[in-house]
């Protein structure tokens, strides 16, 4: 009977062995699988939130997640062929005021605002730099006012982002 019961105890503690590394692993593979969750979620659910449109100014390329704080550039450009700066000037408008939205943006003497293009900041063309601007593109009213403050020209024209708007006045 002491044999037998010897036995039996071998056993037990074979069997006992046995499911305690059993549950050792068990916890082992219940952490790791914890982890990798855990490391799946962070990874696939990591938002990162900013301006995802690159041809924004303040283009963010690692944010995946557009928050609405793109904003954009673009120039208008006024100009005008020399026969019509002759004109202004023989109707006595030798100053011409810009205004955008009903603010004056800017100033040039007539005599020295003609060009035979009108290509953005070159020498004779009145060039303002539109900056943050909040969309894509932007509708804007211009004035043009000479002598007394009269509206020579005035309009609407839409200015595209990352681009240079020409308006000829004519």
């Amino acid at each position: 009977m002491e044999q037998l019961n010897a036995k039996i105890s071998v056993i037990l503690t074979e069997v006992y062995r046995f499911f305690y590394k059993l549950v050792i692993e068990m916890r082992k593979i219940t952490q790791i699988t914890t982890i990798a969750v855990v490391m799946a979620f962070g990874f696939f659910s990591c938002s990162k939130p900013g301006c995802t449109d690159e041809n924004s100014t303040n283009y963010n390329s690692e944010a995946n997640e557009d928050d609405g704080t793109c904003a954009y550039r673009g120039d208008i450009t006024f100009w005008c062929l020399p026969a019509v700066s002759s004109a202004l000037i023989g109707a006595g408008h030798t100053e011409l005021s810009f205004e955008l939205e009903g603010e004056i943006v800017g100033t040039i003497v007539t005599e020295s605002f003609f060009s035979p293009t009108g290509e953005c900041n070159t020498p004779g063309v009145k060039t303002f730099p539109m900056e943050d601007l909040p969309y894509e593109y932007r509708y804007y009213k211009y004035r043009v006012r000479g002598f007394g403050g009269a509206t020579i020209y005035e309009d609407f024209i839409k200015l595209d982002a990352n681009t240079c708007l020409s308006v000829q006045l004519e």
